[in-house]
């Protein structure tokens, strides 16, 4: 719902699957991963996605993983936000925001541990 509302692409992932530390990159083309509905993905050159110490694990073009996907057994989550280079920080925080208030929803007693906006340069 976040995502519609303020138009950023935004994946969860749970934190217990993923093989810390996440990096940021762009593709070269030949990066593989599973996709959320099971099929083996190969990024196109240029695409933006994240990936942990196992591979990918969600990219712009295509959305996130099969492996880190969030389950009913999830009991921490890592969500992460792409906003296009020149977006205000402030804007992708409220977005951050949006989308704890829509966790509480379902989890009320959910708490924020770390967060960070990445600038485009860093």
């Amino acid at each position: 719902m976040a995502e519609l509302q303020d138009l950023l692409l935004t994946a969860g992932h749970d934190l217990a699957a993923l093989a810390l530390p996440l990096t940021l990159d762009v593709a070269r083309g030949d990066e593989r991963y599973t996709l959320l509905r099971g099929e083996e993905q190969t990024l196109k050159p240029g695409d933006m996605f994240v990936s942990d110490a196992q591979g990918v694990i969600s990219s712009i073009l295509y959305g996130p993983d099969q492996r880190t996907q969030i389950t009913p057994a999830t009991q921490q989550a890592v969500f992460t936000a792409y906003a296009p280079s020149g977006l205000a920080p402030e804007t992708v925080a409220a977005h951050l925001q949006t989308l704890l208030d829509n966790v509480r929803v379902i989890a009320p007693k959910a708490e924020v541990l770390w967060q960070a906006v990445v600038p485009a340069n860093a």
